[in-house]
């Protein structure tokens, strides 16, 4: 069953109150914006650490929620992982794993427009589940769209893939690929 796709609804503010959509929205675009520039995406250079301790990166998995196939401007970040949140000012789109099953919460979001003076787009989220991972393996969302909203599979890429996330633009595009 695909879950629906809903519009983004007003926002609460800290005292609980409805804030403008359109300057939230304004607020949330003003931030990622920000954040990449400041950061430089430094955030998605290498996937990020969903396990305790210390492993080596030959005993991990990684799982990606970037659709590089994507056919339209989709947004899907990865909120969290077996139930454990992931940092928010960060909600990377790539991280590492231990082997085995995991649970991941996708947040999916699309068809992003302005009118009527507000910044419009649609979501989902989405549960993933990622049975037996294995080391050294990365396993990338793919998302469809459906009558009844997003559907979503996951491709199991194989041991040591060629696979990596491209940040920046323009003349400055950088390509970082998954190290094992």
């Amino acid at each position: 069953m695909s879950p629906h796709l809903r519009p983004h609804r007003r926002a609460k503010n800290r005292l609980g109150k409805e804030s403008d959509p359109t300057m939230h929205a304004i607020k949330r675009i003003l931030f990622l914006t920000l954040s990449a520039l400041v950061g430089g995406c430094a955030f998605h250079h290498a996937p990020y650490p969903m396990y305790e301790g210390e492993s080596p990166l030959a005993d991990t998995a990684v799982f990606s929620s970037l659709d590089e196939r994507a056919t339209q401007h989709e947004v899907a970040t990865i909120r969290s992982v077996d139930g454990k949140d992931t940092p928010r000012s960060v909600f990377p789109v790539w991280v590492r794993v231990l082997p085995g099953t995991h649970h991941f919460t996708v947040h999916y979001s699309t068809n992003y427009g302005i009118g009527a003076g507000a910044i419009t787009y649609k979501y989902a989220e989405l549960p993933v589940t990622v049975v037996d991972m294995k080391p050294r393996h990365v396993y990338v969302a793919r998302f469809g769209r459906t009558a009844q909203g997003v559907s979503v599979s996951v491709e199991d890429l194989g041991e040591r893939p060629r696979y990596g996330i491209h940040t920046g633009g323009g003349v400055n595009p950088k390509y970082h690929p998954v190290e094992f």
